[in-house]
């Protein structure tokens, strides 16, 4: 699952401390595969733009769970990715790489439950 290959790559960057900036971008990535699976199955959507997906996702787990926060953190995310890959001024702290760990491996877990099921 590329999902979990990108959470993966995430870890071992942050442990070896090579490229904050990519372990940003990784776990944004796995988030974004986790969750386009998960709306693919669940609503039959195959969506592939970045915010459109968050919106789908956020009403996902609105559906299922009733709680939203997922999708804001992936938005969160998918902003904080887009600044890591273009904006070469931004500085990536260790301890923001591990939250973004953290929020990837929820959202991952998340949508493997939802995915499962299938």
């Amino acid at each position: 699952m590329l999902a979990e290959n990108n959470l993966s790559v995430a870890e071992k960057l942050l442990e070896t401390g090579l490229s904050n900036r990519t372990v940003i971008h990784k776990s944004y990535y796995s988030m974004y595969h986790a969750a386009r699976s998960a709306v693919y199955v669940q609503m039959q959507l195959d969506v592939t733009r970045h915010r459109l997906l968050v919106d789908k996702f956020k009403k996902l787990l609105a559906r299922n769970f009733g709680d939203e926060t997922l999708a804001k953190q992936m938005n969160k995310w998918r902003s904080m990715r887009i600044k890591c890959d273009y904006d070469l001024g931004v500085e990536v702290a260790e301890d923001m790489c591990g939250y973004a760990i953290s929020d990837a491996v929820k959202i991952v877990d998340t949508c493997k439950s939802l995915v499962e099921g299938f």
